[in-house]
């Protein structure tokens, strides 16, 4: 067969997809969007780039938090006020709590990590787990090796302000693969295969899973398309990805498994987790729900820390009233003598709220990861089975002008704070975040640490001209990750801050032997 011929055999059979699709029964009626074309509903309506400002933009334009949109087969609502993400998530989680099937998750191989399983008995095996280790009374475990961490952090950025972003990402995936893996990463040694597979396959999967990203979400039997086909770009971008995980899934364990039959592996959440487990007949007998359910931890954590920490930089470098007021409370609480600590926390309450401030302003996901149901439910009007939830972290009648950076929107009147911790940026209901405690630890102390020792303000260039930075919205990346675009900003040392970051590290290196 010609390829002339293949390609409108393959075309036909498009079109009587998405025939057949359209001519499905009547549904009930939907909450407010924009309106359908024929047979293909809203499919070209949804941007491929930052689609959450657009469902924004359509929740004005209706007057409605709930937007519906139709793609072919696929039914989307989207919430974008917190009363109807609480409504459902939370007090209908029984119902909102699956996950809609992927063919991108299906292309990568890893549909049986915990944050893509659908809800059921496997799931709860993995959060069962996963909250075992990671509750707040237990991450506490790990406050030392946190320290230690974002110690070693500040010398880096001390050494080589310019490198911010990278430090970020070493401080994140550091923590991670060492509570994981009992793996230590030290900046400066050279690239490491094993971390190098993690990122990759962490960075692009964020990109390549998107929804509008690929027409494979779209039309989900087109994956089953071989790599080799012309145009198969989605399938050959996926098969590297998958390539990574294996290197990377293979690798983290046998390196705890190696280290155990040696009697030298750090105490880690994999260690503790196969020393508990009969692997053939326990509660926890299959390793690859094991391996799964550990690769979450490390895949949810990295590039979400890193993210929140390089937001932190931005925000500070556009505002520095902020960052001054901030500063003056710890000068004023702890002394110029010390880092700050985790004991500090209760008694740093504008700090507290700067924190709080840093992930309300920028969303490290604007998108959640979507919610499925297989149950007909009802919300203001009609609500599809097997309808996509993707929550919208943005709000403006629970804050008022969101785009300002106001920490002082989580005070009340007498100046203590409000209830708000903003836990909706971990996720909602049964299906929140897992590692949100020990993501909370890493990213208050660090912000924390680096206010107390540094100044960051906007960058000057050679003539001594201020570079100017963009921190809206649009300046970030596209991805569900999304972080902000490349900027220049300034990071000097305070005046005593110097001697205290080197001492502090030299600490930090000497109690983890490296």
């Amino acid at each position: 067969m010609s390829s002339t011929v293949f390609i409108f055999a393959s075309l036909c059979l498009v079109v009587s997809y998405v025939v057949l699709q359209s001519t499905r029964k009547s549904q009930p009626p939907y909450p407010p969007g924009p309106p359908p074309k024929p047979i293909i509903g809203n499919a070209l309506d949804i941007p491929f780039k930052k689609p959450w400002l657009k469902y924004l933009e359509w929740s004005k334009r209706f007057n409605s938090g709930i937007i519906h949109l139709c793609a072919l087969r696929h039914h989307i609502v989207v919430l974008n006020k917190m009363e109807d993400v609480a409504e459902l998530m939370e007090r209908r989680s029984s119902k909102y709590s699956g996950r809609p099937a992927s063919p991108i998750s299906k292309l990568l191989d890893i549909e049986m990590m915990t944050a893509l399983l659908p809800y059921g008995s496997t799931l709860r095996k993995h959060r069962k787990f996963l909250e075992e280790n990671l509750r707040k009374d237990v991450v506490h475990r790990y406050r030392q090796l946190v320290t230690e961490k974002v110690h070693i952090f500040m010398e880096q950025l001390l050494q080589d302000p310019v490198g911010f972003d990278e430090h970020c990402n070493t401080l994140s995936t550091s923590v991670s693969l060492a509570t994981t893996f009992g793996y230590d990463v030290i900046a400066g040694k050279k690239k490491d295969p094993f971390v190098e597979a993690g990122q990759y396959a962490i960075a692009s999967t964020s990109e390549i899973i998107l929804p509008g990203r690929t027409l494979v979400v779209v039309l989900p039997f087109l994956r089953h398309i071989p790599p080799w086909f012309p145009g198969a770009a989605t399938q050959r971008f996926c098969a590297q990805i998958r390539d990574a995980y294996v290197r990377y899934r293979i690798g983290s364990f046998e390196y705890v498994k190696r280290n155990m039959a040696a009697g030298i592996a750090k105490d880690c959440i994999a260690k503790r987790l196969l020393e508990r487990s009969d692997l053939s007949t326990g509660p926890f007998g299959d390793e690859e729900i094991l391996t799964n359910a550990v690769l979450n931890l490390y895949v949810a954590a990295v590039e979400t820390t890193q993210i929140a920490l390089v937001i932190f930089i931005l925000a500070m470098t556009v505002h520095p009233l902020e960052q001054h007021r901030a500063q003056h409370e710890i000068d004023r609480v702890i002394g110029s003598d010390r880092l700050p600590t985790f004991d500090d926390r209760s008694s740093l309450p504008y700090v507290e709220a700067l924190y709080r401030e840093v992930l309300r302003w920028r969303p490290i996901a604007p998108l959640a990861v979507p919610h499925s149901t297989d149950a007909d439910d009802a919300l203001l009007n009609s609500v599809p089975s097997r309808l996509h939830c993707l929550a919208i972290t943005r709000d403006s009648t629970t804050y008022p002008d969101p785009e300002e950076f106001r920490p002082e929107r989580f005070f009340k009147e007498d100046g203590t704070l409000i209830d708000d911790n903003i836990r909706y940026v971990f996720g909602f209901g049964r299906r929140i975040c897992p590692g949100e405690h020990m993501a909370d630890l890493v990213m208050w102390l660090m912000m924390a640490s680096v206010l107390a020792m540094f100044n960051i303000s906007k960058a000057k260039d050679e003539d001594g001209n201020v570079i100017e930075v963009d921190a809206s919205a649009e300046s970030f990346t596209d991805a569900i990750g999304s972080r902000p675009l490349p900027f220049k900003c300034s990071i000097t040392p305070r005046s005593h801050a110097e001697s205290l970051i080197r001492d502090a590290a030299d600490i930090a290196l000497e109690k983890l032997n490296v």
